[in-house]
């Protein structure tokens, strides 16, 4: 489950990094240097638009997809989900993030963690998709 929402509605100080190339994920290849402009997260994220929300996920029915406890989640409430999507729903009063999908003609909340059971939206109480993850912030390192 999720902390209350905080909305982002004013970027204060856009701080611009530099970005020194690019590094492979793979087997490493000399390709050429080049230069990369700046990179403003604010800019990068759209921090700016009033559709987007910060929470923090809390919990495990994610952490096979990368969306770790503690990790800061940044929301878009004006995208609608496809089938795939990251979302954050709500059920009752309560926020839960899933990926969306459609089982037997219904919209569904899947985990993708195989401990947790698959969630059908409006099944047991008042539900809906409240957004769509946009971002996963989380630390690799302390």
């Amino acid at each position: 489950m999720l902390s209350q929402p905080i909305p982002l509605k004013e970027a204060l100080n856009q701080a611009k990094a530099p970005v020194y190339g690019r590094a492979a994920c793979g087997f490493p290849s000399p390709a050429e240097e080049y230069a990369e402009p700046p990179l403003s997260l604010d800019e990068l994220c759209e921090v700016g638009k009033p559709s987007l929300f910060i929470l923090v996920a809390w919990g495990h029915s994610m952490s096979d997809l990368g969306v770790y406890d503690g990790d800061y989640l940044v929301v878009d409430r004006a995208k609608e989900p496809r089938v795939g999507s990251v979302v954050v729903a709500r059920i009752g009063a309560e926020f839960t993030v899933k990926t969306y999908g459609i089982q037997n003609g219904l919209p569904v909340l899947i985990p993708a963690n195989p401990a947790f059971e698959t969630i059908v939206i409006g099944e047991f109480e008042e539900s809906e998709c409240w957004g769509v993850v946009m971002w996963n912030l989380h630390k690799l390192h302390d």
